[in-house]
């Protein structure tokens, strides 16, 4: 979500570079947008405080509710990209557990000191990337070294194209 934070405020900037206001966004027309706040709250809450079948069941209702509010909202400009780049984490996810794949040499560029929990499964929704991971190349592979450092995705690319 760092790298959410980072893309907002630059198209914010943007945004008001091109003579643009941000009170113009009321203009967009979103239909059930109290979806996003709950399903990232049910994603921070499955990935910090709950774990098994528990985490499974919520970390599935997340995404599920992601989808759907992109579902709903396709006719609005950029869904469609925010749409595919919650699909591919979504499904890189599904197909490893329900865990996110981390490149163990990204991690070490973010912070040396998280590749040995990484390894033991102790890092969240994220797993070490290995031969045993699937689709490894929709894991969290690339390092974001400037603030607020983070490891991204293609998703995660794909749906900041979006948002």
């Amino acid at each position: 979500m760092a790298f959410q934070f980072l893309v907002i405020l630059a198209g914010l900037v943007l945004g008001w570079v091109r003579g643009g206001s941000v009170w113009s966004i009321t203009q967009v027309r979103l239909r059930y947008i109290w979806v996003l706040p709950a399903a990232y709250v049910l994603q921070h809450v499955s990935i910090h405080d709950l774990h098994g079948v528990l985490y499974q069941v919520v970390i599935v209702l997340s995404y599920l509710a992601l989808l759907l509010f992109c579902a709903v909202n396709f006719r609005v400009p950029g869904i469609t990209w925010a749409f595919a780049g919650t699909l591919a984490n979504f499904v890189v996810m599904a197909v490893n557990h329900l865990r996110m794949p981390a490149y163990l040499e990204a991690v070490k560029r973010i912070d040396p000191s998280a590749v040995g929990p990484l390894q033991r499964g102790e890092m969240g929704k994220s797993i070490a990337m290995s031969a045993h991971t699937h689709l490894n190349f929709l894991g969290d592979i690339f390092p974001i070294t400037i603030w607020p450092q983070s490891i991204i995705s293609i998703g995660d690319i794909v749906f900041s194209i979006g948002l």
